[in-house]
């Protein structure tokens, strides 16, 4: 169902070459902000269990072969986004081709800049959950600006609340001040730290998302970096 259901709904700038019902060979040139055209990405789409992957029909012909930095994975398939390939029917399918699109242009914004475009990724791992938490967290405040800024600039109040938590608890210390937040009760007086704490505070779940992103790139020490990003941690 899930190859039939892309196959049905395969834009223009897919072809969509040999198909059948585990796996579809794609390929793929999209168009740029500037009207120019990307490279052809010779593409493969399986179906594995309960996920579509895809990857390079040839890994490493015209991406790395993996990279964190840039969202390949270590068997070669392309994070797309947290889940993306989960659950693709007739009706979730052209989400994931506009998923693709979107991950083949910033591969070329990659390859020429050694950095990906601002907003266009999710944490790795677990830390991605987390991120997705916290912008719930932060939207329900009227705060997910706010919360971006943190989390792709390191600025704003969001991110200056991050250094006041308490590593020992994983908390924001003086649990009786008013929320660094801003969350407030429906009185409109400022929630006590503790108060917002359990109600999912978006400093806290910064704090978990950045020190899951930590855990993240320390088991990924000692893999090889394929040297096209400015800024990558596994760089030697």
């Amino acid at each position: 169902m899930s190859i039939a259901a892309l196959a049905d709904t395969a834009p223009g700038w897919a072809e969509l070459r040999r198909i059948d019902a585990r796996q579809a060979d794609i390929d793929a040139v999209v168009t740029r902000s500037s009207g120019a055209f990307t490279r052809v990405f010779e593409l493969v789409a399986v179906h594995l269990a309960h996920e579509i992957r895809v990857l390079e029909r040839i890994r490493g012909a015209t991406l790395p072969s993996s990279c964190p930095d840039r969202h390949i994975n270590d068997d070669g398939s392309f994070c797309l986004g947290l889940r993306a390939g989960e659950g693709i029917t007739a009706v979730t399918a052209a989400a994931w081709w506009t998923k693709l699109h979107s991950f083949l242009l910033c591969q070329e914004t990659a390859a020429e800049s050694g950095l990906w475009p601002a907003g266009s990724q999710i944490s790795h791992g677990e830390a991605g959950d987390i991120e997705i938490r916290a912008e719930g967290a932060a939207s329900g405040l009227g705060l997910l600006h706010v919360y971006r800024e943190a989390l792709e600039f390191d600025i704003g109040p969001i991110a200056a609340g991050v250094s006041k938590i308490n590593n020992a608890t994983g908390l924001l210390r003086n649990g009786r001040s008013a929320c660094l937040c801003g969350r407030t009760d429906r009185r409109g007086n400022a929630l006590l730290r503790r108060e917002c704490h359990r109600l999912g505070c978006p400093i806290v779940f910064e704090y978990q998302r950045r020190a899951a992103v930590d855990r993240f790139w320390v088991s990924m020490q000692g893999r090889p970096c394929c040297g096209t990003m400015r800024y990558c941690p596994l760089k030697p």
